[in-house]
């Protein structure tokens, strides 16, 4: 158990800080310091993220494709096994949370390919637009659902 933690733990954390170095120096300033539409906790529309769309240099596009395409994906699978292997504790919980962890994985990737369907494919079609952002939002709604079950789980241990 403390293996896969580590393997699934660190696999997350060097995909994650991957992405942050692609963001940080490749994609925001290619993008004149717009942020991606996947950093809107509430959701966007077409012209939220027209900024960002229409300022992405080439190497940003690039960079932000391969995020989207390969990077993300590498921590979106490795973050959900690493929730499901935290929350496979005695209990019933642990059913619960590794099927949360798994529908938070199929959301984002989801999200991902929606997103990269409005930026690059339909550029900012607002039907594309819409799915992408409404994904988003269930993203966030998901994740946040499946740590706070992994946070009942703990105190319920401990208590």
């Amino acid at each position: 158990m403390r293996l896969a933690l580590r393997i699934t733990g660190g696999l997350a954390l060097v995909s994650y800080l991957i992405m942050g170095m692609m963001l940080y120096f490749t994609i925001i300033p290619g993008a004149q310091d717009h942020f991606p539409p996947d950093f809107r906790l509430l959701g966007y529309d077409a012209a939220a993220i027209a900024p960002f769309v229409t300022a992405l240099t080439e190497p940003a596009r690039d960079s932000y494709a391969a995020l989207l395409t390969m990077w993300d994906r590498v921590f979106i699978v490795a973050l959900a096994l690493w929730l499901a292997v935290m929350g496979w504790r005695d209990g019933p919980l642990r059913f619960v949370i590794a099927g949360l962890a798994v529908l938070y994985a199929i959301i984002d990737l989801a999200e991902n390919a929606a997103i990269y369907r409005a930026v690059f494919v339909d550029i900012l079609e607002p039907g594309a637009v819409a799915a992408a952002s409404s994904l988003t939002k269930a993203k966030f709604a998901s994740l946040y659902l499946t740590v706070l079950v992994l946070i009942v789980q703990w105190r319920r241990r401990t208590a």
